[in-house]
Order: structure tokens, then C-alpha cells, then sequence
């Protein structure tokens, strides 16, 4: 589980890293030479096909799981 929780954040982190980096090109092209900002290309994943049901509840059940565990370490404090 925590695999599968360092490999989702490690790909939010690298999702944002790509967007800044087109964002600061993006800026770059319009200060210095705004007459030839690159057109818009749609991502591969548009195309992609829905989530599957497994997939689109996870983060409720993994909300839960943490939930639980959470209230597990508070009790055994008091």
C-alpha cells in the first residue's frame, strides 16, 4: 500500500514539474518573442479511456483504510 502511495505521489510530483515547465516556456516565448507562441497540443492521455470502477473509488477507500488505522493509534494512546 505504501508502494502504491509513493508511486502516485511521485507521479503528481512529476505531472506538476511538467506543467511548470511548459508554463515558464510558455512565458519565455511570450515576453521575448509573442508572435511565435507554439500552438496548443492536446496530451496522449485525452484519448484515454475512463477510469475503471476500481480505480475511480480508491481514493475513498484508501481515505477510509487511513481513517481506520489513524483511530487504531488513538486508542492504544489513551
Amino acid at each position: 500500500m505504501l508502494d502504491g502511495d509513493y508511486k502516485r505521489r511521485r507521479r503528481e510530483i512529476e505531472d506538476r514539474r511538467v506543467l511548470q515547465h511548459e508554463l515558464a516556456t510558455l512565458v519565455a516565448f511570450a515576453f521575448h518573442q509573442p508572435g511565435r507562441i507554439p500552438d496548443y497540443k492536446a496530451p496522449a492521455e485525452v484519448d484515454a479511456p475512463p477510469p475503471r470502477k476500481a480505480e475511480a473509488g480508491w481514493d475513498a477507500d484508501h481515505e477510509q483504510v487511513r481513517g481506520l488505522l489513524i483511530g487504531m493509534v488513538l486508542r492504544g494512546r489513551g
